[in-house]
C-alpha cells in the first residue's frame, strides 16, 4: 500500500492548457453513489439550485443497480439534465472500485479547473459555489500556493422513515460538531489537521483538479477516511484557506451507532462496522525512517505532527474530566445557595385533593425499586415505551424524599414515559397535567399527548398531539403544565400523557418530583 504521491503539478498559467479544459466549466462535482436513490436525487438537486452556473457533473455510481438509479433519477424529473451535451454524466462502474477510485475516476474524467467532492447524503446551500469561486480568486493574488478553498459546514441529523409505502428523509434538526470545524484560522493547519485538532469533510471543499490528481488523489486501499489521508497530503504542498461562511450541509443518520454491516443507508460518520484504527493510522504522514533517510521537510511536519497528538491525547482525557466535574460542581453549588438551602426539593403541585384525579404520591405509598419492561405499566398508569427493554432499565420510588428516579441505559430512538389517561376525565371534560421533573445532566424533553387514531382505511396509526419542548438545565428542575380538552381527549384511542426522552441518550436518568391529573 503506498501512500507517497508523486510531485505536485505545477497551477493556473503554467499548467498545460488544452481544447477541452478551454472549452470546460471551470468547477467540476464527483458525486460517488452506490445503491443510494433516496440520497443522490437530493445531492444533484442540491447541484441544480447554486447560482453559480459554470459547473459539470460526473456522478461515479460505483456498482450499483443502474436501473434502480436510472428510475430514480427520472423519478425526480432529473433525467434531462444527464442528456448529452447536458451538464450532469453518469460513469457507470460494473463492479465497485472502491470510494477513494470512485472519486478518482471522475475527476479524471473532468477537464475542469475546481474539483469539488459532494457525497451522495451531503447537500449545500445554494451560493457555495459562487462564494467559493470568488473567495478564491480573491485569495489567490495574495497567496500563490493556493490549492483550494472551504467553506464552514453545518452537521444535520436526520432519520428515514416509510410514509405510504415510500422511503423519505426527515430532518431532526441541527448535530453537534467538534470544536476542530470550528476554528478561526483564515487557512487549514497541515499539523492541526494531521491531529485532528482542525478538521474539513469533502463536501466543504473546492480544489484545484491537478493539484488533488497530482497528489494522488484519494488513496485506492482506503474504504474510509480516504479523505483525510488526502487532504494530509494534499496540504504538504497547497495552502487551503476556509471562508467563514456555513455553507455546506453533512447529513447524518440516527441510527448509524447500530450498523455493524455497512448498510448503504446508514455508513457514514461514526459507523461502528468500519476499521476506523487502521485507516486513521495509515492516514497520518510516517516518521518511519530508513537508516540513511534524509531530514526533509515532511519528515519534520510528521514528527511535529506525531509530538502534538501525543501531548493532545494526553491532556484531553483530562481536561474533561476536570470540565465535567466542574459543571457538576457549580450545579450542586447552585441548589445549596438557593433560598432554604435549596428550593428544588421543597417544589411540589399545589392542587386541592378534591380537583385530583390522580396523583404519583397517592399510588406510591412506600419505596419502591424494580427492574421495568418496555411497554409494561408500572404503579397503575405509567409506562415505558421504547421498542425493546434495554438491560438495566429500572425505577426507584422514595415517598418519603418525594422522588421517583427512572434510569434508561439507552433512549434509542424512541423513548418516553407515559401516563395513561384512559377514562381519567369525567364525560365532556377535559385533564390539566402538572409535573416537576430533573435531569441531572440537563435535556431537552417534549411534551405530548399520544393517540391511536385510525386513518381513512381504517388502519391504527400513532400521533403525537400539540407537543411542546421544555429546557431543564444541568442541575436544575422544571414545572410544566399541559391542558388538553375534552375534544382533544376524544379524537383517538388510549389517550396518554407523554413526556418523551432525548433520542440516542446513554444512561439516561430522569427524576419525577411530582405528578398530578386533575380538572383544567
Amino acid at each position: 500500500m503506498s501512500l507517497v504521491p508523486p510531485p505536485p503539478a505545477p497551477l493556473g498559467a503554467d499548467a498545460p492548457a488544452t481544447a477541452a479544459a478551454a472549452t470546460a466549466p471551470r468547477v467540476g462535482i464527483v458525486i460517488r453513489t452506490r445503491d443510494r436513490p433516496l440520497f443522490v436525487t437530493r445531492a444533484l438537486h442540491s447541484v441544480l439550485a447554486q447560482t453559480f452556473p459554470d459547473w459539470q457533473v460526473v456522478l461515479v455510481n460505483d456498482g450499483g443497480d443502474r436501473e434502480v438509479l436510472d428510475r430514480a433519477i427520472a423519478g425526480a424529473g432529473l433525467a434531462p439534465h444527464f442528456a448529452p451535451g447536458r451538464r450532469m454524466r453518469a460513469l457507470h462502474h460494473a463492479r465497485s472500485v472502491g470510494r477513494s477510485d470512485a472519486f478518482n475516476r471522475g475527476a479524471e474524467a473532468l477537464a475542469t479547473e475546481f474539483v469539488c467532492c459532494l457525497d451522495d447524503d451531503d447537500t449545500w446551500s445554494p451560493d457555495f459555489l459562487a462564494a467559493l469561486v470568488a473567495f478564491f480568486d480573491a485569495t489567490r493574488a495574495l497567496t500563490p500556493d493556493l490549492g483550494g478553498v472551504a467553506a464552514q459546514v453545518t452537521a444535520i441529523r436526520e432519520d428515514i422513515r416509510t410514509i405510504d409505502g415510500h422511503e423519505v428523509l426527515v430532518p431532526q434538526g441541527e448535530d453537534g460538531l467538534p470544536n476542530s470545524f470550528r476554528r478561526g484560522e483564515f487557512f487549514l493547519n497541515p499539523i492541526a489537521y494531521a491531529t485532528y485538532r482542525q478538521d474539513v469533510y469533502p463536501v466543504q471543499w473546492m480544489l484545484n483538479r491537478q493539484a488533488a490528481l497530482a497528489v494522488g488523489g484519494f488513496p485506492s486501499d482506503f474504504n474510509v477516511m480516504e479523505d483525510r489521508a488526502f487532504m494530509t497530503r494534499f496540504l504538504e504542498h497547497w495552502r487551503v484557506a476556509i471562508l467563514d461562511r456555513p455553507l455546506a450541509f453533512h447529513h447524518r443518520r440516527v441510527r448509524r451507532s447500530g450498523d455493524t454491516a455497512q448498510s448503504v443507508v446508514l455508513n457514514t460518520l461514526d459507523n461502528p462496522s468500519y476499521d476506523w484504527r487502521l485507516y486513521a493510522d495509515l492516514s497520518r504522514v510516517p516518521v518511519n525512517t530508513g537508516p540513511e533517510a534524509a531530514v526533509t521537510p515532511a519528515l519534520l511536519r510528521a514528527v511535529a505532527a506525531t509530538l502534538l497528538k501525543e501531548v493532545n491525547d494526553e491532556t484531553s482525557a483530562l481536561w474533561h474530566k476536570l470540565n465535567g466535574d466542574g459543571q457538576a460542581l457549580g450545579a450542586r453549588l447552585d441548589r445549596l445557595l438557593a433560598p432554604g438551602g435549596s428550593q428544588d426539593t421543597r417544589l411540589h403541585i399545589d392542587i386541592p385533593h378534591e380537583r385530583r384525579h390522580w396523583s404519583l404520591w397517592t399510588v406510591l405509598g412506600t419505596e419502591i425499586g424494580y427492574r421495568l419492561g418496555a411497554g409494561t405499566p408500572f404503579l397503575e398508569r405509567l409506562v415505558i415505551s421504547m421498542p425493546q427493554t434495554p438491560p438495566g432499565l429500572a425505577a426507584h420510588g422514595s415517598h418519603a424524599e418525594r422522588r421517583l428516579m427512572v434510569q434508561v441505559p439507552q433512549t434509542g430512538d424512541w423513548c418516553a414515559l407515559e401516563l395513561d389517561l384512559s377514562g381519567l376525565a369525567p364525560a365532556g371534560a377535559g385533564l390539566r397535567i402538572d409535573a416537576v421533573v430533573s435531569v441531572f445532566e440537563g435535556a431537552l424533553l417534549e411534551s405530548a399527548l399520544s393517540q391511536t387514531l385510525r386513518d381513512d382505511r381504517g388502519k391504527r396509526v400513532h400521533r403525537m398531539h400539540a407537543v411542546h419542548v421544555h429546557c431543564c438545565a444541568p442541575g436544575g428542575l422544571i414545572r410544566l403544565r399541559r391542558d388538553f380538552s375534552a375534544a382533544e381527549l376524544a379524537e383517538g384511542e388510549s389517550p396518554k400523557f407523554s413526556l418523551a426522552l432525548p433520542r440516542q441518550a446513554l444512561n439516561f436518568r430522569l427524576t419525577c418530583h411530582d405528578l398530578v391529573v386533575s380538572q383544567p
